[in-house]
Parts: C-alpha cells; sequence; structure tokens
C-alpha cells in the first residue's frame, strides 16, 4: 500500500505537523505502508534523505500567501496525473482547497493540525478564507481527523459529520544534546538548573511570549528567562517584545537541532507555555516526554495532554502567572514530581508507535 502525504512544506521537519508527519510516516514501513511525502524543494534540499520515505520534490511560488497554495496545488495535479497511490494524506484544514481535485481518483484522510485563522499573522481576508475551507475539510474528505479533542467536536457539531479524534505523539526520535545546548546557555551567561525557558517554533501574539515577559518583569526573583523561537515570522512583535523585555530575559533564535532544543528545556527550572490558542503542542509533549515541569495556561488544549500533572495560570491573566511563578519556584520539590508524572503520563498515552498504528488503520480501513 502506497500512502502519500500533502500539506506541510517538506522534511526534514522543523515545525509541528511536519513532525507529525515525519513520525508517523518514518513508521509505516514496519506496519506494510510505503510513505510518501511531497515536498518544497526550496524547503527540502536535493541531497536530504529519510530512511523509509520517498520525497517527491515540487517547485512553488514564493510569498506569504503564494508558496502553500501553489505547492499544495501542484502536489494534488502530480498525484492525480503522475502518481498512483492508495490513500492520501491531507494534512491543514487550509489545504481543503485541493480535496476536489484529490478525490477525483483518490480516497482521502484528512488531519486538522490547528485552526490557522486564529494566528494573527494572517490578513482578515485570509483568515476568511481559511475558515471556509473547514467545510470541504469535514464534508469531502473520506475520514476527516483532528489532533485535538475540542477540535473534533467542534467541526462535528458545526457540519454533522463526525471528526475522529488522533493525537499527536511523543518520542525519543531526538535526544536531549546537553554538551551543545550547554554551550548555547554559556553564550547567554546561563547556568544549567538556574533559569526558565519559554520554547515555541513561531514568536508570534498567539504564544503568549508578551504575557511571560509581562510576568517574569513583575516577578521579583533573580532568575533568567531564555526565549526560544523563529523571531521572522512577526518582525513587529518581536521588535515589541525586545523593548518590553528586562535585563534578565534573553532571546535565543530558531534551533534546527531538535535535540538541542530538548537539552536547553532539560536543563532549566521550569518550562513557560503561555499560548493563547493550540491544537496539540509538540514543545508541551516533547518537554512532557523528558520529565521538564511545566508551566502552561488552562486551555482544554494543554490540560489535555498534561492532565493534572501540571501548574497552571488563568489565560492571559500576568497576575495569575506570577503567582504561580512564585509558587513553582518556592516548591521544586512538587514541581520535579509534577514533571515525573507527566512524563510517564505521555509516554503511556501518546507513544508515537500507538499514534502510526491508528493511522495506517485509517489507510487500510479506505484502500
Amino acid at each position: 500500500m502506497r500512502v502519500a502525504h500533502i500539506g506541510i512544506k517538506g522534511l526534514p521537519a522543523r515545525g509541528g505537523a511536519e513532525r507529525v508527519v515525519e513520525a508517523v510516516a518514518t513508521r509505516l514501513p514496519g506496519l506494510g505502508i510505503s510513505p510518501v511525502v511531497y515536498c518544497d524543494r526550496n524547503y527540502t534540499p536535493a541531497e536530504t534523505s529519510i530512511d523509509g520515505l520517498e520525497l517527491i520534490r515540487l517547485a512553488s511560488i514564493p510569498g506569504k500567501y503564494g508558496r502553500a497554495i501553489s505547492f499544495n496545488l501542484l502536489a494534488a495535479l502530480h498525484a492525480i496525473f503522475l502518481a498512483n497511490y492508495d490513500v492520501i494524506h491531507l494534512h491543514h484544514i487550509e489545504a481543503s482547497f485541493v480535496l476536489p481535485i484529490l478525490r477525483l481518483r483518490y480516497k482521502v484522510v484528512a488531519t486538522s493540525h490547528g485552526f490557522a485563522y486564529q494566528i494573527d499573522k494572517w490578513s482578515p481576508l485570509a483568515k476568511r478564507m481559511m475558515k471556509l475551507m473547514e467545510s470541504p475539510f469535514v464534508k469531502l474528505a473520506n475520514i476527516p481527523t483532528a489532533v485535538s479533542v475540542s477540535h473534533a467536536q467542534l467541526l462535528s457539531s458545526r457540519f454533522g459529520r463526525s471528526v475522529r479524534f488522533v493525537p499527536n505523539g511523543a518520542g525519543m526520535e531526538y535526544t536531549p544534546d546537553l554538551q551543545k545546548s550547554e554551550m548555547i546557555l554559556k553564550s547567554h551567561g546561563l547556568v544549567p538548573g538556574k533559569f526558565l525557558i519559554l520554547v515555541t517554533g513561531r514568536i508570534i501574539p498567539t504564544k503568549g511570549v508578551h504575557l511571560a515577559i509581562e510576568a517574569h518583569n513583575k516577578l521579583k526573583r533573580e532568575i533568567p528567562l531564555l526565549i526560544v523561537g523563529d523571531e521572522t515570522q512577526s518582525p513587529a512583535y518581536t521588535q515589541e517584545l525586545r523593548a518590553l523585555a528586562g535585563p534578565q530575559i534573553r532571546f535565543q533564535p530558531h534551533i534546527k537541532d531538535q535535540g538541542v532544543v530538548l537539552g536547553l528545556m532539560a536543563h532549566a527550572r521550569s518550562l513557560i507555555f503561555p499560548s493563547l490558542a493550540e491544537a496539540m503542542s509538540m514543545v508541551l509533549l516533547e518537554a512532557a516526554s523528558i520529565g521538564v515541569p511545566i508551566i502552561c495556561s488552562n486551555i482544554p488544549e494543554n490540560r489535555q495532554i498534561l492532565l493534572d500533572k501540571a501548574t497552571y495560570f488563568e489565560l492571559e491573566k500576568i497576575d495569575s502567572l506570577v503567582e504561580k511563578l512564585d509558587w513553582a519556584l518556592d516548591n521544586p520539590t512538587k514541581m520535579i514530581e509534577l514533571g515525573k508524572q507527566a512524563k510517564e503520563n505521555v509516554r503511556q498515552t501518546y507513544a508515537w508507535d500507538t499514534i502510526a498504528s491508528q493511522y495506517a488503520e485509517l489507510y487500510k480501513e479506505l484502500a
């Protein structure tokens, strides 16, 4: 059986949905499935190869809006006219404009990795168009799925058709690189175990980085905060953050090596995760999988992952975050214990082998 993945930028993974595809697709050969992943040739170098995966590189039109539209359209046309698969796995609701094309020939599993229109970087018109894609996503996909329970329930209720919940996972694809991460800490004047960390793929307003900075500024403690993420996505917001940041706050640009990112988290006293909206955060899953104590916003999507094994603050309330930070710093033993419990829960509930098997069953159900 051949299954093609369409809708991500490419591999190796740099973002949340890409990490999902990489983790699932690399396990599919062991389940009797041959995976193919469509990649933007500007994103996936020609020399890149991943054992067990066929990577098909296609062109795209550069630009904030043109890249994804042109690339996904070319991928769909390639699949229809130049390839032969048993099932297509389409990723992201906003890519659903190609579903009428794909359904001319293929059965499709489609996965929602979150509501892109909640991200501030898009214009009002773009957000409106993305939201309109929910209808074809639910109605045209043979099996629509979502990585968030609440999103699956919302879409099912809105369109009167079942959207299945298949969560993201966590595993040991990446091992914390403690040595390289210590070198980065030294460059910032930080000491292992004596700093807080905030990690996000993209530094944009919906990730709530401003809340963490404001809370840290009000925190009457001598403990630095390291913010790790891509600052290029929203330059104006990044400038605001740097102007707002106190002297104990450090900024570290995006790190491609996930082992180094995990190493930084492993060295931190706690992870702050103040996100305003998520589907199912890979950062939370991966931090929990290595036992990092977590202080996060109390949105349902975070509670879905961590249950009662984290410290929660009230969404967008800075004083609540300050209070929880104070408590966490005063109770290191309890925070370490919560980290251990979260690690055990994630490894039991969200193992990638289990998630890949769930998707494999969906493919076989259609084929």
